[in-house]
């Protein structure tokens, strides 16, 4: 989870602060804050020179590294503090000699800090591995396993589907120009744990997707929608008189009006003792400790895909999520509501909907050597969606409650009476 705080840069054209927890040491909380900055140097003066303007940046990061180095201090420990390197910020055919070389100079020192992480393509700074990662054990009874055996891997890519009879809200198109449309982005951009994940932590672009992505629905309400899948003529209800299962994300948004984003992903069978019909069929616990979602901002501003990261998220851990296990469905709904912090990221998001395009992945994270490498559920690429283009979901109204057995023998003795006296 991450803290964000955004302040007003004069110089910049975003920023502010990004609070993340990381493990405890000797019972102590920690934090780590990085203070995010984007800089326009079009912003300075003509007859400013470029060896001047980029002097004047470093001494304004520096002053943010005292900071760095004065908590450091405070919390007994000593870091040599470094300065982020920001991509495509100068132009450095325009700077001299020397400050070519004090800048080879920051970047080696940024490159040997950051070793053994993967890229950013903003910041210098890299997130930290998720505590789940972290705490990965191998069982002991599969510490023996060739981590590198697949052939009898239990989750395979489905066969193709023909996707034509089910039908959404928004559309399908591929032109990420357009609004209100989605595509299903190619799998191999989202890194998965690999076979080696128990011994180096390595991971790897996703295989194929397990299931595919049949439709997305977009509803608004007065209240939080709960169990769509329910709903009569939707993908759930259609897949299941085809014979076929759907994995349903609900992705609640809370507000004066009640949003929802609904993904359904179809399979045609579930192999029995696979990672993905376990999941299916488990409890939710189970459920909690494996759904996780990989989220993506490829087109948008640089604050919304800095505070959106790329981190994998144990979604169980992260809001509340509520399970329902329907005939030939099961669905997910997440309650975004549920975590202050998940709600603060999602009102900047909110706020810019319209002009990003969001990456969204589902897989279920694997534990033992036999569920190696990981595998994708589904994923969704959605553009320019607009709160406006969002309808009012129909048949979703509760059931009226049963009536009890007395109830029932009540009500039947009544009907025969009105029919005794009718007939007399």
């Amino acid at each position: 989870m991450k803290f964000l705080f955004f302040s007003e840069i004069p110089t910049s054209s975003g920023g502010g602060f990004k609070i993340s927890p990381l493990k405890c040491r000797n019972g102590r909380p920690r934090t780590q804050v990085q203070h995010l900055m984007q800089i326009d140097l079009r912003g300075w003066l003509l007859n400013y020179s470029p060896s001047f303007q980029y002097h004047s940046l470093l001494q304004i990061q520096n002053c943010v590294a005292g900071l760095r180095e004065y908590f450091s201090q405070t919390d007994e420990t000593h870091i040599t503090p470094r300065i982020p390197v920001m991509e495509n910020m100068v132009d450095t055919s325009a700077v001299q000699k020397d400050d070519k070389k004090s800048t080879e100079e920051v970047d080696s020192k940024t490159k040997t800090a950051d070793r053994g992480q993967a890229d950013s393509k903003n910041m210098g700074i890299i997130d930290e591995e998720t505590d789940e990662d972290e705490d990965y054990q191998v069982p002991e009874a599969n510490i023996e396993e060739d981590p590198n055996k697949d052939a009898k891997r239990a989750d395979e890519p489905p066969e193709k589907i023909d996707l034509s009879c089910f039908s959404g809200i928004l559309r399908c198109d591929a032109d990420e120009k357009s609004r209100n449309c989605w595509t299903v982005p190619d799998s191999k951009l989202f890194k998965v744990r690999s076979k080696n994940f128990p011994h180096d932590k390595s991971k790897i672009p996703a295989a194929s997707y397990l299931m595919e992505l049949a439709a997305i629905d977009w509803f608004k309400d007065s209240k939080r929608m709960d169990n769509v899948g329910r709903q009569k003529g939707c993908v759930a209800q259609v897949a299941a008189e085809k014979g076929m299962h759907t994995f349903v994300a609900n992705i609640q948004i809370p507000g004066s009006t009640h949003y929802s984003l609904v993904m359904y992903f179809v399979t045609k069978s579930l192999k029995k003792g696979s990672l993905l019909q376990r999941f299916f069929d488990g409890d939710d616990e189970f459920r909690n400790s494996r759904l996780k979602l990989i989220p993506s901002v490829p087109k948008g501003s640089w604050i919304v895909r800095q505070s959106v990261g790329s981190t994998p998220c144990l979604l169980g851990k992260a809001v509340d999520c509520s399970y329902v296990r329907g005939a030939g469905y099961l669905e997910v709904d997440v309650d975004i509501g549920s975590s202050a912090v998940a709600n603060g990221v999602l009102g900047l998001v909110f706020g810019v909907v319209t002009t990003l395009v969001v990456d969204m992945a589902f897989l279920i994270q694997a534990n033992t050597y036999e569920e190696l490498p990981e595998q994708v559920i589904g994923a969704a690429r959605l553009a320019h969606v607009e709160p406006a283009a969002a309808i009012v979901p129909q048949d979703l109204t509760p059931p009226p409650p049963a009536l009890a057995d007395d109830d029932n023998a009540a009500a039947s003795s009544s009907e025969d009476d009105h029919l005794s006296k009718k007939t007399n």
